[in-house]
């Protein structure tokens, strides 16, 4: 065994048969968190759940696939563990677990804030975490602000370290200015999840194109379940504005190309948001947004500054994007400010954060700073 190996436990770094990458916030934050181990010196690799036992390298990562986990997750993690000396939580397990002690569990926001999730039970979860391990990093101020309101004598164990956006990758195209009336492209850009808005964004977004001929939506979605996109495809060309609504899934190199075709960029949260990839990326790439008031999105945009914030509300997004297509000198001013905040939420200001964090926390996995 390696003396500076740290094995990162998540859910699903690869599909469960580990044949392909699973697309979402959750698994680029990780990809960029295993690059970082690596720049430290740190040996990394993953463990995760499988449909069967398997193993295999992805760029020069070993990911590890436990087939125990469709029969037993609290089970699974028991195997993962015997497995496993140092460890880095890249998740809270929603399930009762213990964790090993001097270790790292990241929270990637309250996803218990809706009406589907019994949040007592949730908070059972928060506890177990907070109790057991060294340090819990919060992306969002929501989930620090949550368990000090709740847990107040645990709240001093969470670290809070925003999601970033890389500001060389994601940057204005060309000089902004103002663009009057005319074509206007208006940007989805998240996972096929109730939970993102969806429906909030066709329902107003379709409203909207009705009404003005020159508008477009954008769907820029994932294929992690591709019967979400068959449901979603279905539901578009059954409307009459079809041919003014565009989908696509993108890799991520080319989503800079694709925020750079957006006058508006829409973040529908209804729940379970952190400090969006989404939100961050099209704040640097100096898009005019409309986001929710849902988690750690106000942590990023100050309503009438660089955005908009609205209630997950389908008649106050088509407001709020009325407001925007009549006001191009708004919408100018609104992403020139997004692109100056994103400058704060740099990709170096989270490594050297992160850096931080896992100097602390697994000394001896890392030379002395002097």
């Amino acid at each position: 065994m390696s003396h500076n190996r740290l094995s990162i436990i998540m859910p699903n770094l690869l599909t469960w048969d580990g044949k392909k990458p699973v697309t979402g916030g959750l698994e680029r934050y990780v990809w960029n968190l295993l690059a970082l181990l690596k720049e430290m010196g740190i040996s990394p690799d993953v463990h995760q759940n499988g449909s069967f036992d398997w193993e295999r390298e992805v760029n020069g990562i070993n990911i590890r696939g436990y087939g125990m986990a469709r029969i037993a997750i609290e089970a699974a993690i028991q195997e993962i563990h015997g497995n496993t000396d140092r460890v880095f939580y890249a998740s809270i397990i929603y399930h009762p677990t213990l964790y090993k002690p001097d270790s790292v569990v990241i929270s990637h926001g309250v996803w218990w804030d809706s009406s589907n999730y019994d949040p007592v039970a949730n908070l059972a979860i928060c506890r177990q975490a907070l109790e057991q391990a060294k340090t819990v990093v919060s992306c969002d101020y929501n989930f620090l602000n949550v368990m000090r309101a709740t847990l107040p004598t645990l709240s001093h164990k969470i670290e809070v370290i925003p999601n970033f956006a890389d500001l060389e990758l994601f940057k204005p195209r060309q000089a902004l200015k103002v663009k009057d009336g005319g074509d206007i492209t208006i940007l989805f850009p998240r996972r096929l999840d109730i939970c993102r808005g969806i429906d909030l964004f066709l329902n107003a977004g379709i409203r909207i194109v009705k009404k003005h001929p020159g508008v477009k939506l954008h769907l820029a979605v994932d294929t992690n379940h591709p019967e979400f996109n068959r449901v979603v495809n279905e539901y578009i060309n059954s409307t009459q504005e079809k041919n003014r609504i565009i989908t696509g899934s993108y890799s991520f190199e080319d989503m800079p190309e694709v925020y750079a075709t957006a006058d508006i960029v829409v973040i529908p949260s209804i729940f379970s948001e952190g400090t969006s990839f989404s939100c961050l990326e099209a704040m640097a790439s100096g898009c005019t947004l409309v986001v929710t008031n849902v988690g750690g999105l106000t942590n990023l945009i100050i309503d009438g500054y660089n955005g908009l914030i609205i209630k997950p509300d389908e008649n106050e997004l088509v407001h709020a994007l009325e407001t925007l297509i009549a006001n191009p000198r708004l919408r100018l001013n609104l992403s020139r400010n997004a692109r100056s905040v994103a400058e704060s939420f740099s990709l170096n200001l989270w490594k050297e954060r992160w850096r931080k964090i896992i100097r602390e926390v697994y000394p001896d996995l890392v030379s002395p700073v002097f």
